[in-house]
């Protein structure tokens, strides 16, 4: 009889013990799952924030500040940097009759303050205005297109087109510098175009798209092209530019094509390039 009440006292005991721990564990759970749709909060509210942040910019031609260029909305990609330091970032673009013309990233360090960086993506010069005060206006090209002689001519059909960007891209290679010190980075093509371009008769763009060169998910550099006309047929074009404070060099091949030194951080608003930290966000 003892050895039957040891028995159920210890069968009590470890069903105690189980449904303390099931309860432990679904506590864990619980929280975690908090914890989840919190971070998931805080990322749209950022996407809101950067949004909104990019929406404050007027860009346009300088011939003719009326004019706007057409601001995408949506953002073109969201990424982090876990090299860079950086929690969450978003890039938007404008365009104007087809044509790629100016690029943002917004970025932040601490989910609190967010920074600016801008490069031209016009072949003439242009103005960023905010709340009617001028912020960026290059007075130079913030890219230059050279002609891919040795390309294929432009294919007839949208999915061969871009299979054979692809493969142009994947030609191209990038470094990143940050300090004069310090190593270069071999940055990583993104396969997948951050943007596809769209055909444009009044431009005489038959399709283009661009292409990142990235730290973690961060793009530092691009390369954009277009296929563009030339006498009766058609040719690829590419512009290269960088999206990051470091120099950045870029080879075709062994060729070196492009090849700019560390941003100066003197805030010059008539750069092609600039970087502008703790920028204010809008109102929610």
């Amino acid at each position: 009889m003892i050895g039957q009440i040891r028995s159920f006292l210890l069968s009590g005991t470890a069903l105690i013990t189980i449904l303390a721990l099931l309860m432990f564990v679904g506590h864990l759970l619980a929280t975690d799952d908090d914890a989840k749709k919190d971070e998931e909060k805080q990322r749209e509210r950022q996407l809101k924030i950067m949004r909104g942040s990019a929406a404050m910019y007027a860009v346009s031609p300088a011939e003719d500040r009326k004019q706007l260029f057409k601001l995408y909305e949506n953002a073109i990609m969201r990424f982090s940097n876990p090299v860079g330091g950086t929690k969450d970032g978003a890039i938007f673009l404008w365009s104007h009759r087809g044509r790629l013309q100016a690029i943002i990233k917004l970025y932040t360090y601490d989910n609190e303050n967010f920074s600016h960086e801008w490069q031209s993506l016009s072949e003439s010069a242009l103005v960023a205005e905010r709340e009617g005060k001028v912020i960026w206006n290059p007075t130079e090209p913030g890219v230059t297109f050279h002609e891919l002689t040795d390309a294929p001519k432009p294919a007839e059909s949208a999915v061969e087109r871009l299979r054979q960007m692809k493969t142009l891209a994947g030609k191209f290679s990038s470094t990143y510098l940050v300090a004069k010190d310090s190593k270069p980075t071999e940055l990583r093509l993104l396969i997948q175009p951050m943007f596809r371009l769209d055909a444009s008769e009044e431009a005489k763009i038959l399709d283009g798209a661009l292409f990142g060169f990235a730290q973690g998910t961060a793009p530092m550099a691009f390369v954009l092209f277009e296929a563009r006309g030339k006498g009766e047929g058609q040719c690829w074009y590419y512009a290269f530019a960088r999206l990051a404070t470091g120099a950045v060099t870029a080879k075709y091949g062994d060729k070196e094509i492009y090849s700019v030194a560390r941003y100066d951080f003197r805030r010059d608003p008539q750069q092609t390039f600039l970087q502008m930290h703790r920028q204010p966000v809008p109102k929610e």
